[in-house]
C-alpha cells in the first residue's frame, strides 16, 4: 500500500526492498515481500540543500520517552471488520461511525461504548477490483452539507473498468439514514492506472468546501513513466475539484484559484492537468485536513529507504523522483518547476517501509494530545506523534504498538482512531507505560537468566529446546532454540496455525557463525499488550552481549570454499522494528511454534518434543498422535514430493507476509494449505516489477527464468529477496523452487 506498501498500502505496505552495499535499511522477512523497491546506493544521496521547505526533522528512534505517553486502547470490542482503512463520520449531528473496509464495504454504527451491530450503509464490492493488494474501496467522504443533500463520495478501483480508478457521488435513501442507496451512482472522475500498485486513494474535503484527491505515480517502481514531474498527469498529484458546479462537460468544475489554472512560463509542458493541487508525491496512501487551521498533512510512502510527511500547499513540488523525501533518489530527473518542498518529517527503513498518515488531534477528552499530528508505519507498527515547535516539527516514536496500522480516523468530536487489519479499531489515548519499552529489559545479556554459561554457551535449565522441521534460509549461520513458560504455564496445542503462547513466555534464537562463535541472541517476549522483541550482539571478545533495539551492522568471516582463505560477509542483526516486519500478526506474532514445524524429534533424540512437553507439563494437551498430525518435511529431503518440499520452503520463508492480510505487496497467499492454483501468483503479472524479464509472470509454470518469484530469490541486485537478514544467495533454495516451476505444467 501504502501498501504498501502497499504498501503499504496501502502499505506499507508496500515494493521490494533491495539490499544496500553496507544493508543499512531492512523490512521484511526471508523471501517476505514481493515490493519491488529500488536500491540507491548511499554514495549517491546527498541533502536537498536547495529545497525551500518547512524545516524538517527525522523520527527520532532514539528518543523514545515523550512527556506524554500514547497508547492504543481497543474500542467497539464487539465489532470486528474485514480490513479496515478508514473511520470517519458524516457531519450531521448523528454522532454516527462509518468505517470503510477495502473489500467494497461501508458499516455504519452508533458512536457507544460497546454497539453490538454495524449495519451495512454501502456494498459496494461488485464494483470493486481487489486484483492488486492496494487495490479495493479507498476513500470516503461526505459533502459538508451532507445533512441536506444526502451526498457523498467514493474513491475506489474499477471491477468493471479495469486498472482505472473512480471517484463517484452517492446519495443516502431518502428513507433510511443508515442505508446508502446503491442505484445512486454518479462518476465524477475516472484515471487509467498503469499498473495495480501506488494509485493512491484518499479523497476528504477541504475546510474550503472542494474535494482533495489523492493519486500515486501510478505503480510499479522508480516512477518508469516520470510521472511524478509530470504537470499533464493527475498521477503523483493531490487534485483539488468542486463538485457543486459542472463545467466543459465535465462533471465538476476547477476552482479558479488552482495553482495551475493559469500557468506561469516557467511551467515547460504544454497541457498542464489544472486540478492538480500539488505533485511530485510517490503514493500518498492516506492525508487529511487539521479541522482547525485547514492545513493539509499527507504522508508519502518511500520508495527504497525513507518515509516521509508533508504539509500539502497550493503548487507544491514535492520532488519524487528526483528526490526521496529529502534526498538525491534519480539526479537526472527535472523537477517540473521551482524548488523541491522538504517533508516536515522522515524515517528510514530501519523503523518500517510503509507510512500510514493519520490525523491531528483536536478532540476534548485528552487536552494534552491537542496539536499533535499522529502517523504510523504499516509493517513495523510503529507510532508517532509530531509537533509543530518554535524550533520546527519535532517527530517523537511514541508506541511500538504491534499493529498493522493501515489507516486513521476521527469521530465528530475529533476524536483520533487507528484501523488495524487485525479488524479492530482503535483509539488513541494517553498512556502512563513508557514507550521505550527496552528501559526494562536487562541491558546485557548476562544480566538475563538465558544462559547458565556464557563462555559456553550453554542455556539454563530454565529454557527447553525446540527444533523445527524446516528452518528458513540464514546465510548458512548455526541456530539454536529455546522457549520458557512461566511457571505454572503452559503452550496451547494448535492443530493448525500458530499455538497459544501463554503471557510472560520468553522464545530465544542464538545465532552462531560457521566457527560456532556466537553473532547474536534474539529474543522475543509475550506481554500483556502483544509482543516485544529485540537482540543482544556479542561483543568482539565473545565474553557479553549488549541489548541493540536499534540493531547493528557489522562484518563476519567465512571460509572460501575450496581454499584456506577466508572471507567478509555482511551481517545486519535487526531492529525491534525489523523484528515486528518478520513476526507479523498475520502469521500470530510467532514463527515456528506450530505443530507443522515442531511434529518431530530432537538432533540425538529418538522421542518426539512434543510428547516430552506434554510430559512436562510444557503443552496442554493429554494425547498426541505424531502420525497423524501435521508435519513439514524438511525441503531438501529428495525422498519426499517436489511440490511438497517447494511449498514448505515458500510457507516458511514467505507467507507470514504473503496471506490473508498480511503486509505483502503481492497480493498473493503463499500458506502451504492454500493449494497451488489458489495462491493467486500461477501465469500473473507481477503488480511491482517484471524486473526486466518481457512477458514474466509470478509463477509461470514451465518457465522458470519468466517466474518473478525465482527470479527475486536469486538476484544480489535490484529485486532482491530476501530483503532482511540475508547478504548470500540460497542456492538449495533457488534450485529447489526452479525445479518445481520446470516441473509444472504450462
Amino acid at each position: 500500500m501504502a501498501h504498501v506498501r502497499t504498501g503499504n498500502h496501502r502499505a506499507a505496505q508496500l515494493e521490494v526492498l533491495l539490499m544496500q552495499t553496507l544493508m543499512k535499511f531492512f523490512f521484511l522477512p526471508f523471501l517476505g515481500c514481493f515490493l519491488a523497491v529500488v536500491f540507491c546506493n548511499t554514495g549517491n544521496c546527498q541533502t536537498l540543500a536547495e529545497a525551500e521547505a518547512e524545516p524538517k526533522v527525522a523520527a527520532e528512534a532514539k528518543e523514545l520517552s515523550p512527556t506524554v505517553g500514547i497508547g492504543l486502547q481497543k474500542c467497539f470490542e464487539r465489532l470486528r471488520f474485514e480490513r479496515p482503512i478508514l473511520l470517519t463520520h458524516a457531519g450531521d449531528g448523528s454522532d454516527r461511525v462509518f468505517v470503510l473496509e477495502q473489500g467494497g464495504r461501508i458499516l455504519v454504527f452508533e458512536n457507544g461504548q460497546s454497539p453490538t451491530k454495524a449495519e451495512v450503509f454501502l456494498d459496494a464490492s461488485a464494483l470493486v477490483s481487489r486484483k492488486g493488494n492496494e487495490e479495493g474501496l479507498l476513500g470516503l467522504a461526505f459533502h459538508p452539507n451532507y445533512k441536506t443533500n444526502g451526498q457523498f463520495f467514493v474513491s475506489y478501483s474499477s471491477k468493471k473498468k479495469d486498472m482505472h480508478s473512480v471517484v463517484s457521488r452517492f446519495n443516502v435513501r431518502e428513507d433510511d439514514p443508515s442505508q446508502a442507496d446503491p442505484d445512486s451512482e454518479e462518476i465524477i472522475l475516472t484515471l487509467r492506472q498503469p499498473y495495480r500498485n501506488h494509485n493512491g486513494g484518499d479523497i476528504k474535503f477541504g475546510l474550503d468546501g472542494y474535494l482533495y484527491i489523492s493519486f500515486g505515480d501510478g505503480g510499479s517502481k522508480n516512477d518508469p513513466h516520470s510521472n511524478g514531474q509530470n504537470l499533464e498527469t493527475w498521477l503523483g498529484a493531490i487534485l483539488r475539484i468542486d463538485v457543486d458546479h459542472q463545467a466543459d462537460g465535465k462533471k465538476y468544475s476547477v476552482p479558479d484559484d488552482n495553482p495551475f489554472v493559469d500557468p506561469s512560463p516557467s511551467v515547460e509542458t504544454q497541457d498542464v492537468a489544472p486540478e492538480i493541487w500539488a505533485y511530485g508525491l510517490r503514493n500518498v496512501w492516506r492525508f487529511s485536513f487539521d479541522r482547525q487551521t485547514g492545513d493539509l498533512w499527507a504522508a508519502d510512502v518511500g520508495q527504497n529507504k525513507i518515509e516521509e510527511v508533508n504539509i500539502i500547499t497550493a503548487g507544491g513540488n514535492y520532488g519524487w523522483n528526483r528526490f526521496e523525501a529529502d534526498e538525491i533518489f534519480h539526479e537526472e530527473t527535472s523537477l517540473a518547476q521551482g524548488k523541491a518542498i522538504e517533508p516536515v518529517a522522515t524515517y528510514h527503513h530501519d523503523l518500517g517501509l510503509s507510512i500510514t498518515g493519520g490525523h491531528v488531534y483536536r478532540g476534548q477528552r485528552f487536552p494534552e494530545l491537542d496539536g499533535l499530528y499522529f502517523y504510523a508505519d504499516y509493517v513495523s507498527g510503529n507510532l508517532w506523534s509530531l509537533r509543530k515547535t518554535e524550533a520546527g516539527y519535532k517527530s517523537t516514536l511514541v508506541r511500538q504498538t504491534g499493529r498493522s496500522i493501515a489507516g486513521f480516523g476521527e469521530d465528530q468530536a475529533g476524536e483520533v482512531y487507528a484501523c488495524s487489519f487485525d479488524g479492530y479499531i482503535y483509539r488513541l489515548v494517553p498512556s502512563e507505560k513508557p514507550a521505550n519499552v527496552f528501559t526494562k529489559w536487562e541491558q546485557k545479556l548476562s544480566q538475563t537468566d538465558i544462559f547458565s554459561s556464557l563462555k559456553k554457551q550453554t542455556f539454563s535449565d530454565a529454557y527447553s529446546r525446540y527444533e523445527v522441521n524446516a528452518p528458513f534460509w540464514s546465510d548458512h549461520a548455526i541456530k539454536h532454540r529455546y522457549f520458557k513458560v512461566p511457571q505454572g504455564k503452559s503452550l496451547g496445542y494448535q492443530e493448525s496455525g500458530t499455538w497459544t503462547i501463554p503471557v510472560g513466555t520468553r522464545i530465544v534464537k542464538h545465532f552462531q557463525n560457521i566457527d560456532k562463535k556466537p553473532i547474536e541472541t534474539r529474543l522475543i517476549v509475550r506481554t500483556e499488550d502483544g509482543w516485544e522483541a529485540a537482540t543482544y550482539v556479542w561483543n568482539n571478545k565473545r565474553s557479553d552481549a549488549d541489548l541493540l533495539p536499534n540493531g547493528k551492522q557489522f562484518e563476519l568471516w567465512r571460509p572460501i570454499k575450496g581454499s584456506k582463505k577466508w572471507k567478509p560477509i555482511t551481517w545486519h542483526a535487526p531492529s525491534s522494528s525489523e523484528c515486528a516486519s518478520c513476526h507479523t500478526e498475520a502469521a500470530g506474532y510467532v514463527l515456528g511454534m506450530n505443530t507443522a514445524q515442531l511434529n518431530r524429534a530432537q538432533e540425538g533424540k529418538e522421542s518426539n518434543q512434543i510428547l516430552q512437553w506434554i510430559a512436562d507439563g510444557l503443552v496442554d494437551l493429554e494425547v498426541f498422535d505424531s502420525a497423524a498430525a501435521p508435519k513439514y518435511c524438511y525441503p531438501f529431503d529428495e525422498s519426499a514430493d517436489l511440490e511438497t518440499r517447494a511449498r514448505v520452503l515458500l510457507e516458511v520463508n514467505c507467507a507470514m507476509c504473503h496471506r490473508p492480510n498480511g503486509p505483502g505487496n503481492a497480493n498473493i497467499d503463499l500458506r502451504f494449505e492454500t493449494a497451488t492454483d489458489q495462491t493467486k501468483m500461477v501465469n500473473v503479472r507481477p503488480a511491482q516489477s517484471d524486473l526486466g524479464v518481457a512477458g514474466s509472470m509470478i509463477l509461470k509454470p514451465g518457465s522458470p527464468k519468466k517466474s518473478t518469484l525465482l527470479q527475486r530469490m536469486e538476484t544480489l541486485g535490484q529485486g532482491r529477496m530476501p530483503t532482511i537478514g540475508s547478504t548470500i544467495v540460497d542456492r538449495q533454495g533457488v534450485e529447489l523452487i526452479g525445479q518445481w516451476i520446470k516441473s509444472l505444467a504450462p
